[in-house]
């Protein structure tokens, strides 16, 4: 029987990082293919952070693409975006994993003066609007766009077979369902989270694993285990 496909949809540079992330003894278990469903590309806008101010990062991409930080002040959602963050200066503070928790610490806990939310033209929760409704007032200014690609008809034909898809954004889930054209009954789909899994019909899948938290660790570690029971000789 052939080996499953690990199919990484995620744009290029951060497919190649998670596949290096992972295990290679379970990797050595299974084709690996890497079609990218988005693309990620600056917008040409620049944003002028004054010493005083905060910033919010939703996503190491966004701290990619933002000045450096000179100390400071960042507030980050997810422990691989903090990370990013101090590595290029920002005294940055995890404030939890996703978009929502960003919000209600921010809420409880507002940071003095006005805050940019530096991030890509897509983004989750209207972080901006909401902390500006309280009295926080939020500036978010796209450094970078997410254009969505088509599958290739390899990648196509390889889904006709045994299949293992992260998928970490309902955008990019939607962006699958719909160049999958129902061929997802062997995909094996570990979603990100509820809002992930959401996107896709359920019946359509070979199996829907949902992480108890979006977390990049929780993601490896399903990932690796799919590889060595489906990759089992």
């Amino acid at each position: 029987m052939a080996p499953p496909t690990l199919l990484l949809t995620r744009p290029a540079e951060s497919a190649q990082a998670f596949l290096a992330s992972l295990d290679q003894g379970a990797v050595a278990r299974v084709r690996v293919v890497v079609a990218p469903l988005m693309e990620i590309s600056g917008t040409g806008n620049t944003a002028q952070v004054s010493e005083k101010q905060s910033v919010i990062f939703t996503s190491a991409n966004g701290v990619s693409y933002a000045p450096e930080g000179a100390g400071r002040m960042a507030y980050c959602v997810g422990a691989q975006t903090t990370q990013k963050a101090i590595s290029r200066g920002w005294n940055a503070q995890q404030a939890g994993d996703t978009a929502q928790d960003l919000i209600v610490r921010l809420k409880a806990d507002p940071p003095k003066g006005p805050l940019l939310h530096l991030a890509g033209v897509h983004t989750r929760g209207d972080i901006a609007q909401n902390l500006s409704d309280v009295g926080t007032p939020t500036t978010h200014i796209a450094l970078y766009s997410q254009s969505l690609l088509p599958l290739s008809m390899e990648v196509k034909q390889a889904l006709l077979g045994r299949c293992i898809v992260p998928v970490f954004s309902p955008r990019s889930a939607a962006q699958l369902v719909k160049e999958a054209q129902g061929n997802l009954r062997n995909s094996h789909i570990i979603a990100l989270s509820e809002a992930v899994a959401a996107v896709f019909p359920r019946e359509s899948t070979g199996s829907m694993l949902v992480l108890s938290a979006p977390q990049a660790v929780y993601m490896r570690k399903a990932v690796e285990n799919l590889c060595k029971t489906l990759g089992l000789p």
